[in-house]
């Protein structure tokens, strides 16, 4: 029997910034691509619940403000399905149905099987050495760097090898072919998608794919175990108390492919 897929929103306020993103789903007929899908909505008002009817999308909410740790692990407790997507209010669909269909299935195909423990859906196209990972790069320059620069960078490794080994993941998104140089740390699906060693990515909170499952009864235990000093708003975040050392230890696998949804938070966002 194949398993139920649920998405769900996670929208503290934020109001300008969900309706947007909600309207390119709607669009691209991304809820027609789920069992269930679900708006939750803590310290829920009245403006939430009508953009919810806005766009016919089931929602619950709480009382109360939790963060995005306590948000997530409540929208995952209510959104009952085998796999679920989970995504915060201000992420916006960029690639049209067709290839959103691909991707989720290609996703789901690996986390359903155990391949990949979750998926990252946060778009960033084609690899590329302007995109922004001077860090990477210092550590890992491409083959075409000086000499000058690879001998930096070798000492830099010999120097803080658990932070060159934490930016091994993060190589995927600069070079085209990084399970070449780092066969350990990546695999590469018949899809031509990436899977990654969490050894060498950290957890990231953007939109992700994930068991309900392994959700609830390993990553938010192991997240709530672990929170102390750094909050956002007040809150834990579950990237901060996992990346303190817990995710990289472990032997689980992030699949990473071209993505779907971008960053776009909107500047009238109610708080």
């Amino acid at each position: 029997m194949e398993a139920s897929i649920g998405f769900g929103i996670l929208s503290w306020r934020g109001y300008a910034s969900v309706a947007a993103a909600l309207e390119t789903y709607r669009s691209a007929g991304l809820f027609e691509m789920f069992d269930r899908s679900l708006l939750f909505l803590p310290q829920i008002e009245d403006a939430g619940v009508e953009i919810a009817e806005r766009f016919g999308l089931p929602f619950a909410g709480t009382p109360d403000n939790l963060g995005i740790l306590g948000g997530f692990k409540a929208l995952a407790q209510a959104l009952t399905t085998d796999v679920i997507v989970l995504a915060e209010n201000d992420y916006i669909l960029v690639e049209p149905r067709e290839e959103a269909e691909r991707q989720l299935t290609a996703a789901r195909r690996h986390i359903e099987a155990g391949d990949a423990h979750v998926w990252r859906l946060r778009f960033h196209g084609r690899p590329s050495l302007d995109h922004g990972y001077e860090n990477v790069q210092a550590y890992w320059p491409p083959a075409s760097a000086s000499a000058a620069k690879r001998l930096g960078a070798a000492a830099r490794r010999l120097l803080r090898p658990g932070k060159a080994g934490s930016l091994i993941g993060s190589t995927a998104f600069i070079y085209e072919t990084p399970e070449r140089r780092f066969p350990d740390d990546f695999r590469r699906t018949e899809e031509g998608d990436l899977l990654i060693r969490s050894r060498a990515l950290p957890w990231a909170n953007n939109v992700f794919m994930i068991r309900r499952e392994f959700f609830l009864n390993v990553v938010i235990p192991a997240a709530e175990a672990r929170v102390r000093g750094r909050l956002i708003n007040g809150f834990p975040t579950i990237e901060t108390e996992l990346n303190r050392g817990w995710w990289r230890r472990q032997d689980f696998w992030t699949g990473l492919g071209r993505g779907l949804f971008t960053h776009r938070r909107l500047a009238d966002r109610g708080y």
